[in-house]
């Protein structure tokens, strides 16, 4: 709040306002992640995309940007003078470690992270809820091909408990967007079909989801344990983005 207050900042904020490509060389590599947090602070309604140049100053700067988002979250906390802003979404979009000619899939958390990314920036289609968003990138991960817009749009679903869904359908088309199906789900990307309950692994998810249906009314979603099988806590919503970005 005081940085913000300074002439400096005033300035850099009247640049911006008029658009434009803007350059500022004499932020030092230390200073960057701050410099991002304070962006945020200024325009907290503008996503920002930061470009690094290699993976390692790409997780540096994610951490760093991350610390600097909690102080202002735990500083807002503790004012009462002000409301507090809504926190950013920091979002983190890596490149594949291996081209696609190669035969193999990237790693399954380089999908995860990739897709996470590219479903919250498509939060106008309604897939996400909106609000801002810093993305820490690098040139290559912008350089390679990904899902043009409307496409993941309409290979992405969002279900919620009481929607109408036949469950044979579901599963094919979460075939049709690369899931694999298997007779027990336990790792991402995996669907199971057994009577009127789809067990779905999202990429974009930390645990997969049980989904349990009565004709073609789904009344209950729940995360589960893909070790045990044992149902966790139950959610209202689900987003299903594609299995992969490849094939």
């Amino acid at each position: 709040d005081r940085v913000a207050q300074t002439p400096a900042v005033h300035a850099l904020v009247r640049r911006l306002e008029a658009g434009g490509a803007l350059a500022y060389a004499g932020v030092t590599t230390a200073a960057q992640p701050f410099f991002a947090a304070l962006l945020h602070h200024l325009f907290p309604q503008r996503p920002i995309v930061v470009v690094t140049d290699n993976l390692k100053t790409q997780e540096s700067f994610q951490q760093d940007l991350e610390t600097w988002v909690v102080l202002r979250r735990e500083a807002n906390a503790d004012s009462r003078l002000c409301p507090s802003p809504r926190a950013p979404r920091l979002l983190f979009y890596p490149a594949w470690e291996n081209l696609p000619h190669e035969g193999k899939l990237p790693h399954a958390d380089v999908i995860s992270e990739r897709l996470e990314t590219l479903v919250a920036l498509a939060s106008d289609s309604g897939l996400e809820a909106s609000g801002p968003r810093l993305v820490v990138t690098r040139v290559t991960a912008l350089l390679q091909k990904t899902f043009p817009p409307g496409l993941l749009r309409a290979s992405t679903r969002r279900l919620a408990r009481g929607d109408h869904s036949n469950p044979l359908d579901l599963v094919e088309w979460l075939e049709a967007q690369g899931y694999e199906p298997e007779a027990q789900v336990t790792q991402k990307g995996e669907i199971a079909l057994r009577g009127g309950i789809v067990d779905v692994f999202p990429p974009t998810s930390p645990w997969p989801v049980r989904l349990e249906f009565f004709g073609d009314e789904l009344e209950s979603l729940r995360e589960f344990d893909p070790f045990t099988q044992i149902s966790r806590e139950e959610i209202t919503t689900i987003t299903l983005p594609p299995a992969g970005e490849l094939g």
